[in-house]
């Protein structure tokens, strides 16, 4: 059972915390219903979310067992079979789109939609340039959604474009990172897709990014479908500085390839989201 939790990857499921995103930015955070139907939804991500890494596994495993750090992983090491592997990904893909289901057919759309993308992603679209960081991306905009459909909350498309950017900003980091590796350990191998990328080429386009999520975060605390915008305009400099030291993470540090590490590895990121989340709940939910 070990071997199965932790293919399933737990830590990763912090990412699918996004689907509380519209709760909290709708001012639906107390409500008792939207809560219910927004923590099923995020169980259906967490579910279905496991059953694509046990996918990319079995279909990566042969690769992952000349790879020094994915060599462990328990599909690649032997310890879960590839039909008790393929049964469990059935079965979590399954568990997620009745969960869906349950909480709106709409849901149940944007988790199927969620699964046949990364099952493409871990077939074909990963290996091809630009295009594989854009389905990173749709991947958490395809949450926000979910949360927006489960809270039955109203958010402007400025808030989606928020999303869509910083998934960007996050996954081209994460990429620049993984090419750094590359180039710095010539014994270590990494994605196909890095031979297409240079470091010039991802520091330009997360200017591009950095410069459009914050253009649309700022537009989003003035909109005028936006509750109490003065206040909101007011965690804008917190915004900035949550960017801007994530950009020292990314190419000072460089580090920045595991995104969901940084947030408890470095404590400015995390005395930031604490702080944001805190003033959110404060202007969006009393």
């Amino acid at each position: 059972m070990g071997a199965y939790l932790y293919e399933m990857r737990p830590k990763q499921w912090t990412k699918n915390l996004l689907v509380y995103a519209a709760l909290l930015f709708g001012g639906s955070l107390f409500q008792e219903g939207a809560f219910l139907k927004t923590t099923v939804a995020f169980a259906a991500f967490c579910l279905t979310s496991s059953g694509v890494y046990f996918f990319n596994d079995i279909y990566d495993a042969p690769q992952d067992r000349q790879n020094p750090a994915k060599c462990h992983r328990p599909i690649a090491a032997g310890e879960i079979g590839l039909r008790a592997a393929y049964l469990a990904a059935t079965l979590l893909f399954a568990v997620g789109l009745i969960l869906a289901a349950w909480v709106d057919n709409l849901c149940l759309g944007i988790i199927a939609l969620y699964i046949v993308t990364n099952l493409a992603y871990t077939v074909r679209l990963k290996h091809l340039v630009i295009i594989d960081v854009m389905i990173v991306a749709m991947g958490f905009v395809l949450r926000a959604v979910m949360g927006v459909v489960a809270a039955s909350t109203g958010v402007t498309m400025w808030f989606l474009l928020c999303v869509m950017f910083l998934s960007l900003f996050l996954a081209l980091g994460k990429r620049r990172h993984e090419l750094l590796s590359v180039e710095n350990s010539p014994k270590m191998t990494g994605r196909k897709v890095l031979r297409f990328y240079s470091k010039g080429l991802i520091d330009q386009l997360m200017t591009i990014v950095t410069a459009a999520l914050l253009i649309c975060y700022a537009l989003f605390t003035m909109d005028n479908a936006t509750q109490n915008r003065e206040a909101m305009t007011m965690t804008i400099p917190l915004t900035l500085y949550g960017v801007f030291y994530y950009l020292y993470v990314v190419r000072v540090k460089r580090s920045g390839g595991a995104p969901d590490e940084a947030l408890y590895k470095e404590k400015p990121i995390l005395a930031v989201v604490v702080l944001y989340v805190a003033a959110i709940v404060v202007i969006r939910n009393w």
